[in-house]
């Protein structure tokens, strides 16, 4: 995964190709390869200490968060991720939106931590979508 931090957003992207559950098919076909692709964009919400911030710490924190989610069960996700002073993630709704969040349980194996050096805490509104990219025989 690779993450790009442009002005205040954070893009990644991830892979999975999940394996078939028949490898012989159902009618004895060879079986196709879906493969999906997660996108996740984090955009920086509230954040009184963005200017003294460093921008590639807390673009890998945030990468680090959504790297497990190679699948995102629904085909898409948002919360917020605040990243508190002293090292704690915490996860939530999006701000608002209390009836819209949704956290996958891939961002919880993360261990929910930061080495970004922070006075106040620093919220990126995070939005994950699943693309399947088609089948191949």
């Amino acid at each position: 995964m690779l993450p790009v931090l442009v002005s205040g957003g954070l893009s990644i992207s991830a892979c999975a190709t999940p394996p078939p559950a028949d490898p012989a098919g159902a009618n004895g076909d060879v079986p196709r390869t879906v493969t999906s692709m997660v996108n996740a964009s984090a955009l920086i919400g509230a954040c009184p200490d963005a200017h003294k911030m460093n921008a590639k710490a807390a673009a890998e924190a945030i990468n680090k968060l959504v790297e497990p989610c190679a699948q995102v069960p629904g085909g898409k996700a948002h919360f917020s991720a605040t990243l508190e002073p002293g090292g704690r993630i915490e996860l939530a709704s999006p701000e608002g939106k209390v009836a819209e969040g949704v956290v996958p349980t891939c961002a919880l194996s993360h261990g929910l931590t930061h080495r970004v050096l922070l006075g106040k805490p620093c919220t990126f509104d995070v939005q994950l979508e699943e693309r399947k990219l088609g089948g191949t025989p």
